[in-house]
């Protein structure tokens, strides 16, 4: 498994990865490419005349490559080559009512909300690592255009028991990530660590967005890929085991995190979970009537309280135990 996970974040090997781009498409080098996806069952369009660019936007998307996508109006994503050599620090990123905009050394970008448009020059040595144009570039733009078109983002995590998608909310600090690290552990889906998307029309679906987990060094596993600072914290980068289906539930349960001596899980009332869950953190306050709508859907489909011990494993049995209907696929530790 630990080559598994260091497999999938190794870089694209340059020459390889653009003849097979260019062998796919026809392209010449020199004319604009497109790939389509299908990301949370929205159509996205990227192109970029640099087809070892969107060789690594396919590995960094793979899940997302021949999805089913719904119909409407598609998110366009131009990407193109910039004179930078390489990313000089994290870019800042603004946001302006339906405009964002990104830049920093080595990058320069936007997104609109309206036209559903976004637009970025990136360094030409991350076409040679699809991990770090995604997180770094792509998907601040994909997200923003996904969240004003119908997929509300929720501060939780979301980890698959069985069936039902899991999701875990509660403030930063509360465990999430270290819940979603003892989940994948003990064999389940994770659908995020930090944030899950929510469709409401024409039906409830949670969405995640596979990335890696982020954990205190100190709780982290040894397959690990790095560190990184993820507000203000050193966190270690732990990759998710390899799955290719689509995450996605159409049932959710939702459980609201909270610390204790011992692990228990009860009923919590409607009007709990609505006022847990309408403590924005920033930029999930952007979205506040979109996240309140969100939050009354998972509401409606069932709400519980998980205390937490100081042994997260306790805590995903407990699920699992509670959720046993859901969890008839799980097999014993």
């Amino acid at each position: 498994m630990c080559e598994q996970y260091h497999q999938a974040n190794q870089s694209v090997p340059d020459a390889l990865r653009a003849s097979e781009y260019l062998a796919m498409t026809g392209a010449m080098p020199s004319e604009t490419v497109r790939m389509q996806l299908s990301v949370m069952g929205r159509r996205v369009i990227v192109e970029a005349p640099d087809p070892l660019l969107l060789a690594a936007v396919a590995q960094a998307y793979a899940v997302w490559l021949g999805a089913p996508a719904v119909e409407g109006r598609p998110i366009q994503i131009a990407l193109e080559t910039a004179a930078e050599k390489d990313l000089q620090g994290p870019a800042e990123v603004t946001v302006d009512g339906p405009r964002l905009a990104l830049s920093g050394p080595g990058v320069e970008g936007w997104a609109d909300a309206g036209s559903l448009e976004a637009f970025c020059r990136v360094p030409a040595s991350l076409a040679t690592r699809p991990a770090e144009l995604a997180t770094e570039v792509v998907d601040t733009l994909l997200l923003f255009l996904l969240t004003r078109s119908g997929r509300i983002p929720l501060h939780a995590a979301g980890v698959m028991v069985g069936g039902t998608a899991v999701v875990l909310a509660g403030p930063s600090g509360t465990g999430k990530s270290t819940l979603s690290l003892a989940a994948m552990q003990r064999g389940l889906r994770i659908l995020s660590d930090d944030t899950v998307y929510i469709q409401l029309q024409p039906s409830l679906r949670i969405w995640g967005f596979p990335r890696p987990l982020h954990v205190f060094p100190a709780d982290a596993p040894r397959f690990t890929a790095g560190t990184r600072l993820r507000q203000g914290k050193l966190k270690a980068v732990v990759p998710l085991a390899a799955d290719a289906s689509l995450p996605v539930a159409d049932r959710a349960v939702l459980v609201l995190l909270e610390r204790g001596s011992a692990v228990g899980l009860r009923p919590a009332a409607r009007e709990e979970a609505l006022r847990a869950l309408s403590r924005l953190e920033p930029g999930f306050d952007l979205l506040a009537e979109e996240c309140a709508a969100a939050a009354a859907a998972l509401a409606d489909a069932g709400a519980w309280h998980l205390t937490l011990s100081s042994d997260p494993a306790e805590a995903i049995e407990a699920l699992i135990a509670g959720f046993a209907a859901a969890s008839a696929q799980i097999p014993p530790p």
